[in-house]
């Protein structure tokens, strides 16, 4: 009985085929901070896909590509950031940098968005296949610290203040 059910879904996939659909990304404005988040939106058309996959190269990344959450998951076999793709064929992703797993450093990562669960290495291993690609620069934060050689000058300032303040007598 299971072996006459998955002979007729191999026979259903075969006759329906793999049809990939196209996909379109909305461009995201920067710059961006580490700790930031990222807006990841666009379009799914002519595919009954129900959900896009992301991952993410750069600079300290593996090669093949790894999830938004966490920077040190290598994409693929079952690992991914997913989006859903909406009856309309929009999608939208956060990706809140503030909560990635692993290192983020300054520099322009690219993001790839594709309709199957295939890391970067294995792109080329479909031939129906759409891949988008949008590329984030970050930046590092800047600090709010105060420099070191004002530390002293304005820790002098407030003492000073704060010893001559108790001394005041009102005049009327």
């Amino acid at each position: 009985m299971a072996a006459r059910a998955f002979c007729i879904i191999g026979i259903l996939v075969l006759l329906v085929g793999f049809s990939a659909g196209e996909i379109t990304l909305d461009t995201v404005s920067g710059p961006f901070f580490i700790g930031d988040k990222v807006r990841i939106s666009g379009h799914l058309e002519n595919s009954k896909s129900i959900a896009v996959f992301l991952f993410v190269t750069g600079e300290g990344l593996d090669s093949a590509g790894v999830t938004m959450e966490n920077l040190r998951l290598r994409a693929g076999s079952g690992h991914f950031s997913s989006a859903f793709v909406h009856p309309d064929g929009k999608f939208t992703f956060e990706w809140d940098t503030a909560f990635s797993v692993g290192p983020l450093h300054p520099g322009t990562y690219h993001v790839y968005v594709v309709d199957v669960p295939l890391n970067l290495h294995r792109l080329t291993d479909i031939e129906d296949l759409s891949v988008a690609t949008l590329d984030v620069t970050f930046q590092k934060r800047p600090s709010t610290e105060i420099p070191l050689e004002w530390a002293v000058p304005l820790t002098a300032l407030g003492a000073s203040i704060a010893l001559m303040a108790p001394g005041r007598k009102k005049s009327r």
